[in-house]
């Protein structure tokens, strides 16, 4: 029903009228008698009505002749009656992602047992619902491309292409088997969710494409527009002339333009990419659609072989090579102090590190292969001698005692330009 049918009830509206004057109005009295009498009686009775009314013909001949070509009876139910012999286009249930149960006539019981209506479910995975997705942005692209843009098939391509999650397409026309080919790309080698709303006038446009390039499952169903009931027990429904694509739940495209050839080539379409908060309409548009579409058959397209998935590359561990500054300071004698630790210790606790060229002090070690770097006091004790320290007993030192007294610093008094490769016991 109409919303402005709607306003109709509340009394607030009664006799309030909207003219085709103003941009409220949508809903014509005088118009909904006229097409009961075109889907009963036929084109003569719709200009006698116009003419009686006194209102201008709104229908096109195009319009008029859609109409009564898809006017159907009303049969309420029918739908669930399997159809036997129908053709791989017609909508019977989603066999290839929803089972091949067929669907039957609902419950008349006043518990049902289950539902008249299965619900489908996005059994590939669908983005979580967030509360922000992001700041709105929006760039349009134009066919033929303008002031140096990428072409249309490029931009909804490589769209494809960096897909990570799921990839939800609504299309009135598909037809390109390049688009299509990314699609079962992005879905078998990528493992990425793909699904398709077709419009089910043209079905059999997309199946006819898909025998030619050998398609494999993919989550494909049909939908139209809304339908229009008259009183007489008929009933005319529209077609699905939305055209956009929802990817990864944070970017969608959508415009004039169609999965077709002629539609990258000759033909001219805008389209214009989304990201951000504004992405969440399409999110929903889809969802609805899902629900209310029925699955296609593709039993009787012949499978090429499934593609190979992408081989999982692990992240190869590169070795870390020092920077310069730090090679440096490894190699400075002054940091040298700090990093150098002891490889290995004094075999006796009376036993006192060496000079290189001579002993120094009584009951020096015998040398060893095994160097340590140290530095040496050029400073003579209370004992006359200078002190080798070595490296590792540097962080433990706070004071040298000189002749003078206790150094104020550790390290004063020592020449740090003299060091010793000492040979440790």
């Amino acid at each position: 029903m109409a919303f402005s049918q709607v306003q109709c009830l509340d009394d607030s509206h009664v006799n309030w009228r909207s003219s085709e004057s103003k941009p409220e109005f949508f809903y014509s009295e005088e118009q909904r008698l006229a097409l009961e009498a075109l889907t009963s009686r036929g084109p003569d009775a719709f200009y006698e009505v116009l003419k009686k009314e006194n209102i201008r013909d709104f229908l096109s001949e195009l319009e008029l002749k859609k109409i009564l070509d898809t006017l159907e009876t009303y049969d309420p139910g029918s739908e669930y009656i399997p159809r036997h012999g129908s053709s791989a286009g017609e909508s019977e249930g989603d066999h290839n992602s929803q089972g091949d149960e067929q669907d039957m006539a609902p419950s008349l019981e006043y518990w049902p047992q289950r539902s008249d209506r299965s619900i489908p479910q996005l059994d590939l995975g669908w983005p979580e619902t967030v509360a922000y997705r992001g700041v709105t942005r929006a760039t349009v692209y134009m066919q033929p491309p303008i002031e140096g843009q990428a072409h249309i098939k490029e931009v909804v391509r490589k769209m494809i292409c960096q897909a990570q999650k799921v990839i939800a397409v609504v299309m009135d026309m598909f037809t390109d088997v390049d688009i299509f080919k990314d699609l079962l790309d992005a879905g078998f080698k990528r493992k990425v969710g793909v699904y398709i709303i077709l419009d089910e006038t043209n079905v059999k446009h997309f199946l006819q494409m898909c025998e030619r390039a050998q398609m494999h499952n993919l989550r494909v169903r049909s939908t139209g527009g809304t339908e229009f009931f008259t009183r007489s027990a008929t009933k005319f429904k529209g077609a699905l002339a939305q055209k956009f694509m929802f990817v990864d739940g944070d970017r969608a495209m959508c415009g004039s333009y169609s999965f077709t050839w002629s539609a990258a080539r000759t033909d001219r379409n805008v389209i214009t990419v989304l990201s951000g908060q504004v992405v969440e309409a399409f999110d929903k548009q889809f969802q609805e659609l899902y629900l209310m579409s029925k699955g296609v058959s593709l039993k009787s397209i012949s499978m090429g072989e499934e593609p190979e998935p992408e081989p999982v590359t692990l992240p190869s561990v590169v070795p870390v090579t020092p920077a310069n500054a730090v090679v440096k300071k490894l190699i400075n004698p002054k940091y040298a102090l700090v990093k150098a630790k002891s490889l290995r210790g004094c075999s006796t606790s009376d036993a006192r590190p060496c000079h290189p060229t001579g002993c120094m002090t009584t009951g020096c070690t015998p040398a060893s292969p095994l160097l340590e770097l140290g530095v040496h006091s050029s400073i003579p004790t209370a004992g006359g001698r200078g002190v080798y320290t070595p490296a590792s007993q540097l962080l433990e030192l706070v004071s040298i005692p000189t002749m003078a007294g206790t150094s104020p610093h550790p390290l004063r008094g020592i020449t740090r330009s003299i060091l010793y490769l000492h040979p440790s016991a």
